[in-house]
């Protein structure tokens, strides 16, 4: 029975040359067909030099059959449905937005002065302190606040981190918490109190996963009806209890439903034969131009409430 070549045999390979230029019987490896290798590939069955040679389980390989079967392997590896790669063991990310969360509240109590001036959001000093539209997403009011915060991360953020993927996940949460800070900022009237107070708080950000779980869990068809009744019971505490940002928590379901529904709506979708690794690349790029595209709607939202206050 002939071996298989998977598109490569010994065939492929220059014929051997002696020292005189003619025929030789030891065989060259292909890529150096100055040295004599008696080392063949498993997969390919041409010679293969020690610096061409790739050692694994099942035997030796060559580098070009090393590179082809990892390119195989990507282009079936697993991935999310937003055509992300596949997370893998823990939710680092989750992990570490509440890590992050718990530090500063450490910070905040620690030192409280410095920590809170330098990362609260306050509409009237906002352009001055830019980092705050960020910052303050990990500042808490205190700790039942935090464990609230914390716990709808834990829960929203493990199902998501797999479902979208570290990395959009991880844009998806922050684009939120600005989401959230941008509305505080374009809602706030200039001559009224709510343009001096500052706001501190995850919620901006755990609001856009509660959107973005339900808008994951529709298009997958799962059953959203109590991510629903979540988002609408926050809703009323949110309009009903005093010294709630209600802008904060509208702005990012809002942002993080719409940046959720455009990376399914733009995600490109595989075809059978389809370059999986190519899709995957391009993906990643359209994608990334959405949250650049939230991002920037931000600064416009901001730089006309800003034009409209120092119109008068």
């Amino acid at each position: 029975m002939d071996r298989p070549s998977y598109g490569y045999s010994a065939a492929d390979a220059p014929p051997p040359q002696g020292p005189t230029g003619g025929p030789s019987e030891q065989p060259v490896c292909p890529r150096h067909p100055d040295r004599v290798s008696y080392v063949r590939c498993k997969r390919c069955d041409r010679p293969a030099c020690p610096d061409c040679q790739r050692p694994t389980d099942v035997g030796v390989l060559c580098v070009d059959c090393e590179r082809e079967l990892a390119r195989q392997q990507a282009s079936t590896r697993p991935r999310t449905a937003m055509g992300g790669r596949m997370g893998r063991g823990a939710p680092v990310v989750t992990y570490t937005l509440i890590a992050l969360n718990v530090l500063v509240f450490v910070g905040q109590t620690l030192a409280p002065q410095i920590v809170e001036q330098l990362g609260i959001f306050a509409p009237f000093r906002a352009l001055a302190m830019p980092w705050t539209f960020l910052t303050a997403g990990f500042l808490h009011g205190g700790v039942l606040h935090l464990a609230l915060n914390m716990y709808a991360l834990w829960i929203m953020g493990q199902y998501l981190e797999r479902t979208l993927g570290p990395a959009r996940y991880a844009a998806l949460f922050l684009v939120s918490v600005l989401g959230g800070h941008t509305a505080v900022y374009v809602i706030a009237d200039p001559m009224g109190y709510s343009w001096l107070t500052g706001t501190v708080g995850a919620s901006g950000g755990v609001f856009g996963l509660f959107a973005a779980a339900f808008i994951v869990g529709r298009r997958m068809g799962g059953q959203v009806a109590q991510i629903g009744v979540l988002i609408a019971l926050n809703l009323l505490i949110t309009f009903t209890v005093p010294n709630i940002s209600w802008q904060g928590h509208l702005g990012g379901l809002v942002l993080g439903a719409a940046l959720t529904a455009g990376m399914y709506a733009l995600r490109p979708k595989a075809s059978p034969g389809a370059d999986r690794q190519a899709l995957a690349r391009r993906s990643a790029l359209v994608h990334g131009a959405l949250v650049v595209a939230a991002v920037l709607l931000c600064a416009v939202l901001v730089a006309v409430k800003t034009l409209l206050v120092l119109g008068g």
